[in-house]
């Protein structure tokens, strides 16, 4: 995906006014400014630990076959009777110490550990496959804030043209009033209009530094890193949304592919797996067990009864294997009701890759049409464009000739200047909802 995200940059940015990059600042595309919000983002670092937890629960839910190991230690005084070395209490004051080892291994446990090991794995699947997603989701949110920052930027070049040109006009107004070729109301009404195209860049830059701070924001970019959005391109043309592949197609390569639904297989596994964990209490367990004990005494009244503590440790010593067998026959009903909620867990999961399905579904119609949509806009803006062009030109002539009023020519300009950002507006639509169709395929 990542290589056709690369080609589909070179393909779809094309014919992108821009205005010369600041060279006091680095130079930032859309791919790197994507890498950086993913390296950067909380929600994708928050995910990885998930993702990593994910890994501690497969390791921890192998480790259960292999057997436990623990040792003990222990020492008491007794103080008047006491038990002595044939099992018999008299009246003494002895220390008596023992420690012992032992270890027990799971030999059947209704294949639990094995339905354990199975939920771990799809458990880590899902959240690999949810890390996917919410990366897609934050490289489609940059895709947008970085277009709506060359968009902003357009409309600023445009107000920028637009008030260039009204000041001209002023300046042509006041030097036909200075001649007497005009009244002062022309100047007036120029000056109106000077005022109102200042007004509209005041608006534009503001329009045009929040956006910029939007796509810091989602970046999580610092204040003190200079940057500046740019593209290079190449080409006269976008491509038609008529070269993806058809609508059916891109919904049925997404139901295999796509990250949200992956999820939710998986999910769904899981919880089928949980469940035939939850069952397998009601099988017996059986352990096998092996241990080592020894134990040492010393009587404090009378020490001619003590023997050498090596020959203690070499006569108490003591070993044991053995079997233990547990079988399940009343447990007020937590195996049942476990299982239960496993079942209903089962079911939820059930509807929740349906509502999966028929999400991703809408998204792609929508998508796909928007695309549709955006593309039909984009050529009837480019249209309305050329004929704005050319009433605008023809309401040049006029006025320069002194046949029309600055209104008339006021208002041949704004809408030229409406129709481009018309177009602007359009291009980035279709721009932006061509990039979401990608990441469905």
């Amino acid at each position: 995906m990542r290589q056709t995200f690369k080609i589909s940059i070179a393909l779809l940015l094309l014919v992108l006014p821009f205005s010369s990059p600041l060279e006091a600042q680095q130079l930032w595309t859309l791919e790197e400014c994507i890498e950086y919000a993913l390296e950067h983002n909380n929600d994708v670092k928050q995910q990885q630990l998930q993702v990593e937890s994910g890994k501690v629960a497969i390791n921890t839910a192998k480790m259960s076959r292999l057997p436990d190991l623990s040792a003990s230690l222990g020492g008491n005084i007794y103080f008047g009777r006491g038990p002595s070395r044939d099992g018999t209490y008299i009246d003494n004051s002895q220390i008596s110490g023992s420690f012992g080892v032992s270890t027990s291994l799971p030999v059947f446990q209704g294949l639990r550990i094995k339905h354990e090991i199975d939920r771990s794995k799809l458990d880590f699947e899902a959240a690999t496959q949810q890390l996917a997603l919410v990366r897609e989701n934050i490289s489609l949110q940059i895709t947008s804030y970085f277009l709506q920052v060359l968009y902003a930027r357009e409309l600023l070049a445009i107000a920028e043209s637009r008030l260039e040109s009204s000041m001209e006009q002023l300046e042509l107004a006041k030097g036909k009033y200075e001649s007497g070729k005009s009244s002062h109301s022309d100047v007036v009404d120029n000056e109106s209009i000077v005022a109102s195209d200042q007004a509209s860049l005041t608006q534009s830059r503001n329009d045009c530094l929040l956006a910029e701070l939007d796509l810091r924001q989602a970046m999580n970019l610092p204040d003190s890193v200079e940057f500046e959005p740019y593209l290079e391109f190449a080409g006269d043309e976008l491509p038609e949304y008529r070269l993806l592949p058809s609508l059916e197609d891109i919904y049925s390569g997404s139901l295999l592919l796509h990250p949200s639904i992956k999820t939710a297989e998986f999910n769904l596994e899981s919880s089928k797996a949980a469940l035939k964990e939850a069952k397998s209490s009601y099988y017996p367990t059986l352990y096998f067990t092996a241990g080592y004990g020894n134990s040492a005494f010393s009587n404090l009244t009378d020490r001619t009864l003590n023997s050498n503590f090596w020959t203690q440790l070499a006569n108490n010593g003591n070993e044991y294997l053995g079997l233990s067998l547990s079988i399940p026959i009343f447990s007020r009903n937590n195996v049942r009701n476990n299982v239960k909620i496993s079942q209903l867990n089962v079911q939820s999961q059930e509807i929740a890759l349906n509502e999966s399905r028929k999400a991703l579904k809408k998204e792609i119609e929508q998508a796909y049409w928007g695309a549709v949509t955006a593309y039909d806009a984009m050529i009837a803006a480019k249209k309305a464009l050329d004929a704005a062009r050319l009433a605008f030109e023809n309401e040049l002539a006029k006025y320069e000739a002194g046949k029309s009023g600055v209104y008339d020519y006021s208002n041949a300009k704004a809408n030229l200047d409406q129709a481009e950002a018309t177009l602007s507006h359009s291009k980035y639509d279709y721009i932006l909802k061509y990039r979401i169709l990608e990441f469905y395929m």
